[in-house]
């Protein structure tokens, strides 16, 4: 299978378990209550302005949304500033925490599952995009070395 193919297969997952964890979080009966509600929420919240961050900054930047596809739009340019530079993918992230604090404020096993295999999923996904992001952007290894892949770097 080709990178394109790969991409498209990636895509279909993402929106897969993003459906698994919506039912779960629906369907599946919460127990959760008191301190880790609330963090579970608040974590859901940073999460989700994260992500409203990192696509404020690319719209910004290139006049267009992001793509769903790992697949770099090489008319785009790289986005190294706001946020992006300290975090290579800032929305991975922000998906990342928003699952796992909506999986804590839930407080089912079943959801927490599903949200790490979410976490596991963007993991495999960024090395696979970065793989791409070296091939079509010249300072792309460069940028590594100065941004974190989902956390900011401690030391630069």
């Amino acid at each position: 299978m080709n990178d394109r193919g790969r991409a498209l297969l990636l895509v279909v997952v993402q929106v897969i378990l993003s459906v698994i964890l919506a039912w779960a979080l629906l369907l599946l009966p919460s127990g959760q209550t008191g301190f880790v509600r609330w963090l579970g929420a608040g974590l859901v919240g940073l999460g989700l302005l994260i992500i409203l961050v990192a696509l404020a900054t690319y719209f910004w930047v290139n006049g267009s949304l992001v793509k769903v596809s790992p697949e770099p739009d090489a008319q785009a340019e790289l986005v190294v500033v706001g946020i992006y530079g300290y975090i290579r993918h800032p929305i991975y992230s922000g998906v990342m925490l928003a699952a796992v604090g909506a999986a804590l404020a839930h407080g089912h096993w079943a959801v927490v599952i599903v949200a790490l295999s979410l976490c596991l999923f963007f993991t495999y996904k960024s090395f696979f995009e970065e793989r791409w992001l070296m091939r079509v952007y010249s300072n792309y290894h460069a940028y590594r070395q100065r941004a974190g892949r989902f956390l900011p770097k401690l030391m630069r």
